[in-house]
């Protein structure tokens, strides 16, 4: 019997947006979770070799902060896949909380871009047993097709934003006022992150 529900958003979140926030605050409302965490990768295999990646414990330090900003107590950051170590595959993370935390159920919420690609995860078998998933619509992607995949979705609104998009507008010294909380932006600044593209 489960005495609480969870949402586990995970991502690079490099750097976190309202994007982000506003699907763990519409997952977290609609589906009346307990908690949404947005879990921060430690080693994002899959970006691996496309681009320099942030230093997880600075990302860990944005995701945080972008939490803390949306003022909901149900919003929290998770150092869980940087306690894991190593390359993060959420089949691995998903495993290391069940034996942590037997009493909670736990939803994996994933934009319909990354539905799409489900198949590609690690150890897809065991993770089809295991997971149950959130998919939230993204601007420019079609509902996914999961078929044999445990999953619900959920409509938020859309916001055709990406870390990709505030990294380059940072390199290019335009503002980015708006689109992460000012906590995110201040983090961004004092460390001097992505002024080298």
């Amino acid at each position: 019997m489960y005495s609480r529900r969870v949402g586990l958003l995970g991502g690079t979140f490099d750097p976190p947006h309202i994007g982000h926030l506003v699907a763990a605050i519409h997952v977290q409302t609609s589906l009346e979770l307990d908690e949404v965490r947005l879990v921060v990768a430690n080693h994002p295999w899959q970006k691996e070799g496309s681009r320099e990646i942030t230093e997880a414990e600075q990302r860990l330090a944005m995701a945080t902060a972008a939490a803390e900003a949306c003022e909901v107590e149900a919003i929290v950051a998770s150092d869980i896949e940087l306690r894991i170590g190593g390359p993060s595959y959420m089949v691995n993370t998903l495993e290391r909380l069940q034996v942590d935390e037997p009493h909670t159920s736990f939803l994996t919420i994933v934009g319909a871009d990354a539905a799409n690609d489900l198949d590609t995860w690690h150890k897809t078998d065991r993770l089809k047993e295991s997971a149950e998933f959130v998919v939230v619509n993204r601007p420019g992607y079609s509902a996914p097709d999961i078929e044999g995949w445990a999953h619900q979705t959920v409509e938020i609104p859309a916001i055709d934003l990406s870390s990709s998009d505030i990294r380059k507008m940072v390199f290019e010294q335009k503002p980015i006022s708006f689109l992460t909380p000012p906590q995110v932006m201040q983090h961004i600044e004092a460390q001097g992150l992505y002024r080298l593209g």
